[in-house]
């Protein structure tokens, strides 16, 4: 095509509406891209998405919905100069280059309509609706279809004339087949059967209705129908493994038996015999109720109950202000010790680091903030401290700092008592003169999870999953401590609750993208969490935060004992130290905003 062609006629009068007097060169070309948000694409500029940010997002947690990793925050930090921390108040821009697969396809396809898939692989189009200057460029081609600048110089080697000539408005460009995205190179240039994969046993045929695709044809799945039920379905794509592409991301699993578990019934499911040698693009059948609910039909009753359930609580987040967290109290805690070792991997405890961890942040909220530090448990033969060792010798002697204390002995009665704790410090020790709203409860673990599972996770405490009625330990032996006679029961108000989860979330966020600037690695899918899954069991909160009177209660799963990657970084006592230091940096930035 040349210049001047339906393609550009489009894109200006149907897609985007130009924002300038018809007589004049356009400088910004805009249009609504429901439900995701804006398209804008400025002059001298490359498109972007410009989307509303919701409540507690954080840089991290943006381009960890948008583009699917946290890899993309320098990018979208830079399409957003001015602005230093996400406001409500202002629209983000997501540069379309950088969006995950599904959605980066649906822009194409909407910003460039005449665009499409061919033998050689994608045809495009040139569509500079600016001037007669170059907009386009061969680097920014490369990343939107081939995901890296790299690709660039063999861009130009497969369009030579273009090459010669130049990116000039209506010229097509071809990026090859060998060079494209999965989710360009996925589609088909023309109907074709599915390829059937090798060692994969055929299901038995059944009437299927006709998938219906998430958010417009933007998402990542479609669904359907069989004999056996509902199902969501999704093409494995290149690079993916069914363990952590599928079960660990849809369906929120985590713990290795649970996670083969669940991937051996999607591999039934599917007719697939070696998980194995799975061929790319082969369609995945996930039973719906073992979905996360932010992955099912729009309309189905689960996922809207879950949104309703989000957006409610965006009304009882309040937002305190307190610089270098002065008046602010954090409990510190640290899980497991005595005799209850925790999670063992490799010959590491993760009492033994969590500890150690929970005592750098100590050390570093004392050095660098004006909070007023408490811990709940205590090392008898070391105190508190911050040995720069790599290893760290193991041992049991740990305390709950009760009244009388306790060492350790029994793990049941060491976690009762540690919330008992807590809440003495907050209604007792602190009392009314501080505001509940700058009381923090934070305790450290390492999680021993499958072994694909990688990086932090922080979870708070779903006010649905919180005692609804007044709670009393039952045991007779902690009766002798002074911090369970003096409030022996529980008491958790429905606002209260939800208040707790609101502002816990934007603490966890704050936390989550905190450690990512630091380039702490953190899980990629979901890292805060209001609850824990096991299984097809009854989710929980664990009893730390469940029962908890802090206005902010986070327990923050450092990393993934069962991954070696993992395991390796925190026998580093710089790792321990860097995660420690942006913990409080989280903290810190949560309340200045």
């Amino acid at each position: 095509m040349t210049a001047g062609t339906p393609a550009l006629m489009v894109f200006v009068s149907v897609v985007l509406i130009v924002a300038v007097a018809a007589d004049e060169p356009p400088s910004r070309l805009e249009a609504e891209f429901s439900p995701h948000g804006t398209l804008r694409w400025d002059v001298g500029a490359t498109p972007v998405l410009l989307i509303e940010p919701r409540r507690g997002d954080g840089w991290i947690t943006v381009s960890q919905r948008m583009t699917g990793s946290s890899d993309a925050v320098p990018q979208i930090r830079a399409a957003n100069p001015g602005l230093r921390q996400i406001r409500l108040d202002r629209p983000v821009a997501v540069p379309v280059e950088v969006l995950h697969g599904d959605l980066r396809l649906a822009v194409v396809r909407r910003i460039f309509p005449v665009d499409q898939r061919t033998e050689e692989g994608w045809e495009h189009e040139v569509l500079d609706p600016f001037s007669d200057g170059v907009e386009e460029t061969w680097d920014w081609l490369a990343v939107l279809f081939a995901g890296r600048a790299s690709a660039a110089d063999s861009l130009r080697r497969a369009n030579p004339a273009v090459a010669e000539t130049g990116l000039v408005r209506g010229l097509s460009v071809v990026i090859p087949e060998s060079r494209l995205l999965p989710v360009f190179r996925e589609i088909a240039p023309a109907p074709t059967p599915t390829p059937r994969p090798t060692r994969v046993v055929p299901p038995t045929p059944t009437p299927v209705a006709s998938p219906v695709a998430v958010g417009n044809g933007t998402g990542p799945l479609e669904y359907g129908s069989d004999g056996q039920g509902d199902y969501a379905l999704y093409r494995l794509r290149h690079g993916e493994a069914l363990y952590s592409a599928v079960v660990v991301r849809f369906t929120g699993q985590l713990l290795a038996k649970q996670v083969n578990e669940t991937a051996m019934e999607i591999a039934r499911r599917s007719g697939i015999e070696d998980v194995t040698s799975i061929p790319i693009g082969y369609p995945i059948k996930i039973p719906t109720d073992l979905l996360l609910p932010r992955y099912l039909p729009a309309n189905d009753a689960r996922r809207v109950s879950w949104e309703a359930e989000r957006r409610e609580l965006e009304g009882f987040l309040e937002l305190v202000t307190a610089t270098d967290l002065s008046g602010v109290h954090v409990v510190l805690d640290a899980g497991h010790g005595g005799a209850d070792s925790g999670a063992v991997q490799g010959g590491v405890w993760e009492a033994t680091y969590a500890y150690d961890i929970m005592c750098r942040i100590k050390a570093n909220l004392e050095k660098h903030t004006r909070a007023t530090v408490w811990i709940t448990t205590e090392d008898t033969r070391t105190g508190c401290t911050t040995p720069r060792r790599n290893r760290i010798d193991q041992n049991r002697g740990r305390v709950v700092l009760t009244h009388p204390p306790y060492e350790i002995g029994d793990p049941t009665l060491g976690v009762h008592l540690r919330y008992y704790l807590t809440n003495d410090i907050i209604l007792n020790r602190i009392g009314s003169k501080v505001p509940r709203s700058k009381t923090v409860f934070l305790s450290v673990h390492a999680d021993s999870l499958h072994p694909s599972v990688r990086g932090a996770m922080v979870y708070v405490p779903s006010r649905y999953l919180r005692p609804t009625k007044p709670y009393t330990v039952g045991r007779r032996d902690i009766k002798e401590f002074a911090e369970f006679r003096s409030h022996p029961t529980i008491r958790l108000g429905t606002d209260f609750k939800a208040r707790v989860e609101a502002s816990s979330r934007h603490l966890a966020g704050s936390i989550v993208e905190s450690l990512d600037r630091n380039e702490i690695a953190v899980h990629p899918n979901e890292p805060v969490r209001d609850r824990v899954l096991r299984g097809r069991g009854r989710p929980w909160v664990p009893a730390v935060l469940r029962y908890t009177a802090a206005g902010n209660a986070v327990l923050v799963e450092v990393c993934n004992l069962g991954n070696a990657e993992d395991r390796e970084l925190i026998l580093q006592h710089k790792w321990r130290e860097d995660f420690a230091r942006a913990v409080v940096e989280g903290l810190a930035a949560a309340y200045d905003e």
